[in-house]
């Protein structure tokens, strides 16, 4: 089904066997992300995997999220922060026995706060910054923009509101981004910490990247901080946290609000 929506054209695929030929038979021709103002803004110029045109750049950066970002190693390195953070949770819920949570917070707090931790390191400055900085990214990430339907009309960005909100939003991260490089940078312990590869957090990994000059695109620093932004935002991964410590919270208030059978 073709739609026009705006100057966009757009087709609707819905069976089987046409979504098997666009995703698998002709998935290059079908590769290409359309341009969008929050990508275009917010990704620096949607120079992430997710984004960024098919070809040899998206080749490196889908090799480097393989091999370093998000491979099953790295991800169990972090397993120790999970924990922590976990237990964070369940001693703040006990400090407050008897009294009204709001467990959606707290479970928000959790997977925001292990995200922060993996992708920035343990002392991550600004956290309640970057937390609401987040969630503003998936608002417009998540929402309906009528200025990518309408792309030529570059005065109707502005006068809709959508690029200055969006610009201030981009120079409020990415100046949290820059300062928080720069301590890695500026850190003997990032150095100390080469040998001990599940300390590293995702900036770590990046930069080390970036300093072997080892690849056919060499990294710079806006490439770190759209590939760093958007795995950070790696929103399936935070649905299955979400639901993970959604289902432990449930097993033990499920457990604690069954009747003690008395002992004779």
């Amino acid at each position: 089904m073709h739609l026009q929506l705006g100057e966009v054209s757009t087709i609707v695929v819905s069976s089987p066997e046409t979504a098997k030929q666009v995703m698998q038979t002709h998935d290059v021709i079908f590769a290409q992300r359309p341009k969008s103002l929050a990508g275009t803004i917010l990704i620096y110029d949607q120079r992430d995997i997710a984004l960024s045109p098919y070809g040899a750049y998206w080749r490196q950066l889908k090799k480097i999220c393989i091999l370093e970002l998000l491979s099953a190693k790295r991800v169990q390195s972090f397993r120790s922060i999970r924990e922590q953070e976990v237990s964070k949770m369940i001693e703040s819920i006990s400090v407050k026995a008897g009294e009204v949570i709001n467990l959606s917070e707290m479970i928000f707090a959790l997977t925001n706060n292990i995200i922060c931790r993996a992708a920035f390191g343990e002392k991550c400055k600004d956290q309640r910054e970057i937390i609401s900085a987040f969630k503003e990214i998936v608002e417009v990430f998540g929402g309906f923009s009528v200025a990518d339907l309408y792309p030529s009309l570059k005065w109707f960005h502005v006068l809709s509101g959508e690029r200055p909100k969006i610009e201030r939003l981009h120079k409020r991260f990415d100046r949290m981004l820059e300062a928080i490089i720069g301590a890695h940078k500026a850190s003997t312990a990032r150095k100390e910490k080469r040998d001990g590869e599940a300390e590293e957090d995702l900036i770590d990994v990046l930069l080390r990247i970036q300093e072997e000059n080892a690849l056919d695109f060499p990294l710079t620093n806006e490439d770190v901080k759209a590939v760093a932004l958007v795995s950070a935002l790696d929103l399936p991964n935070l649905i299955v946290n979400f639901f993970h410590a959604l289902e432990f919270l449930y097993f033990i208030t499920k457990k604690r609000s069954q009747p003690r059978s008395s002992i004779h």
